[in-house]
């Protein structure tokens, strides 16, 4: 069973259905009394088009886990948007093999929020990066050239500065791409052994 976990952290009061929908069925176990560790639940990614912004994704192996739309409340609300959106979808993305996080698309509408980056075309402080773990980066490479993605080089090899059991040198390989709404993803071909 899938477990379902509250709206990033806007206030649920704000969003008392929405709020409703994604509690989780199953209390999450609490951090142990020694523990004041927080626990990170997804990274949330606001979106101009959760449905283009999916697509994307789907092309990296995730699903949707949960897709919720409400009306907001923007008077009074604590969540700082720079525009009085009166709608919000949430669509949380799952890897397929069911490892790794998991991915919100957050869609604020009626009106969309402004772009606050100064140059979508080039990554800074304040951006996120998202750092994908894949099996063979020139066919995920191929997958996203294939589905019209934003691709900004071919995978790059590097050496790692780790070494195989044996002590020889082990290389990966490297690329990043934009998503539809300008966030950078770095795909990471995990090092192996140099033959």
């Amino acid at each position: 069973m899938q477990r379902l976990i509250p709206l990033m952290s806007m206030p649920m009061l704000a969003m008392p259905a929405l709020a409703a929908a994604a509690t989780p069925t199953t209390a999450p176990a609490p951090a142990s009394a020694g523990s004041a560790s927080p626990t990170l639940l997804r990274a949330s990614l606001l979106v101009e088009d959760a449905d283009r912004a999916q697509a994307f994704y789907a092309a990296l192996g995730f699903r949707p886990e949960t897709d919720f739309a409400n009306p907001r409340e923007p008077a009074g609300n604590p969540f700082p948007l720079n525009a009085p959106s009166t709608a919000v979808r949430l669509v949380v993305l799952a890897s397929a093999s069911g490892d790794g996080g998991r991915i919100g698309l957050v869609q604020f509408t009626a009106p969309t929020p402004a772009d606050n980056r100064r140059d979508a075309a080039k990554t800074g402080r304040g951006d996120v990066v998202l750092v994908f773990d894949v099996a063979d980066a020139d066919a995920t490479h191929a997958a996203l050239v294939a589905a019209g993605a934003q691709v900004l080089e071919p995978p790059q090899v590097y050496v790692s500065r780790r070494s195989a059991p044996d002590g020889s040198p082990m290389q990966g390989k490297v690329f990043h791409a934009r998503d539809p709404d300008g966030h950078l993803v770095e795909l990471l071909e995990a090092p192996k052994p140099v033959r």
